[in-house]
C-alpha cells in the first residue's frame, strides 16, 4: 500500500483532493492509522480513481459521479444521464461558438476601420410587456411625436405613466408612409379607447444596441445592428422597435449628447440572411 503522499505523486492528484474525496466517501482510503491519522491506499483503488477522473472530465458533479459509480444503475438510467450531459455540452459549445463569432466580428471591424467599434450588439430575450399604444401611418418621422402626445393624454386621464417605446412597422423605403406604433410600457392595466389599444407584447429574442446621440447619426447604429445580425447567422423576424431611456422619439440636435435609445431587432437563428430596418 501507498501512503497518501506517495499515492498523490503517482496519480498526480493533490493530497488535499484525495483527503476531500475520502471525507465525502467518493474514494475512501484503504486503511487509516488510528495512531497517526495517516491514510494508506492500495493499488486496486486506481481503477475507481480513474473512473472518477473520467466522469469528472465529462463534466459530471461529484454527486452525479458517486451515483454513477456506487448505485449500480441500470444501463438505461446511465444512458439518460449521459444524454442529458451531452445536451448540456452541446448548449455550451453553441454558446462558445456565438462568443467566438462575436470576437471575430470585433476583430474584423477593428482591422477594417482601424479603431474600436462604436456600437455593441447584445443578443437578449425581452420578456412579455404590458403596453398601451397608438398606431397610425404618418408622413414624416417628426409626426411620431404627435402620436406620443395623444397616448400621453390618454394615460394622464387614468393617472398613469409609462416608459416610451415605438414599433416601426414600416419605414420610408419600405412603404409610401411611415407606419409607427407609439407605445408606453405599463405597470398596470388601463382602459382602452377608440385610438388607444392595451395589450401584452409577447416574449421575443432580440439583437439589442444602445445608442446615445441625435437622429442625424442614428442610421449608423441601425446599419451596425443589421450587419451584426447577418454576420451571426440570424434573420430579422419582425419590425424594428425602440425603447427611449432618455429623451423621446425625436432626439434634438441642440442637446450635447443626445438621448439614449435602445434599438431592438427581433431575430430568429437561420442560415438564410435577410435585412430590414428604419
Amino acid at each position: 500500500m501507498f501512503r497518501i503522499g506517495e499515492f498523490a505523486k503517482l496519480t498526480n492528484i493533490p493530497v488535499k483532493t484525495l483527503r476531500f474525496y475520502d471525507e465525502v466517501g467518493l474514494l475512501k482510503a484503504t486503511l487509516v492509522d488510528n495512531a497517526t491519522g495517516y491514510r494508506y491506499y492500495s493499488p486496486d483503488l486506481l481503477v475507481r480513481l480513474n473512473r472518477i477522473l473520467a466522469l469528472k472530465q465529462l463534466g459530471f458533479s461529484l454527486d452525479e459521479i458517486s451515483l454513477l459509480i456506487d448505485s449500480e444503475l441500470p444501463a438505461n438510467r446511465v444512458r439518460e444521464m449521459l444524454r442529458f450531459r451531452r445536451a448540456e455540452l452541446k448548449r455550451s459549445v453553441e454558446r462558445d461558438k456565438t462568443r467566438l463569432a462575436q470576437v471575430d466580428s470585433w476583430l474584423s471591424r477593428i482591422e477594417l476601420d482601424g479603431c474600436v467599434p462604436d456600437h455593441e450588439i447584445v443578443l437578449r430575450e425581452v420578456p412579455a410587456q404590458l403596453v398601451a399604444s397608438v398606431r397610425d401611418k404618418i408622413s414624416s418621422y417628426d409626426e411620431a411625436a404627435d402620436l406620443f402626445a395623444e397616448l400621453d393624454r390618454h394615460l394622464k386621464r387614468h393617472n398613469i405613466q409609462g416608459q416610451q417605446a415605438a414599433i416601426w412597422h414600416a419605414c420610408f423605403g419600405q412603404a409610401d408612409r411611415v407606419d409607427c406604433e407609439a407605445l408606453a410600457i405599463l405597470p398596470r392595466e388601463v382602459p382602452e379607447s377608440k385610438r388607444v389599444a392595451v395589450y401584452e407584447l409577447p416574449t421575443s429574442l432580440n439583437a439589442c444596441l444602445v445608442y446615445q446621440g441625435t437622429d442625424d447619426s442614428i442610421s449608423q447604429a441601425y446599419l451596425a445592428a443589421r450587419s451584426w445580425i447577418a454576420a451571426h447567422g440570424y434573420t430579422i423576424a419582425g419590425p424594428l422597435s425602440e425603447l427611449y431611456w432618455q429623451g423621446g422619439v425625436s432626439q434634438d440636435l441642440s442637446q450635447d449628447k443626445g438621448g439614449v435609445t435602445e434599438i431592438r431587432y427581433p431575430v430568429l437563428q437561420s442560415s438564410t440572411h435577410s435585412s430590414a430596418g428604419h
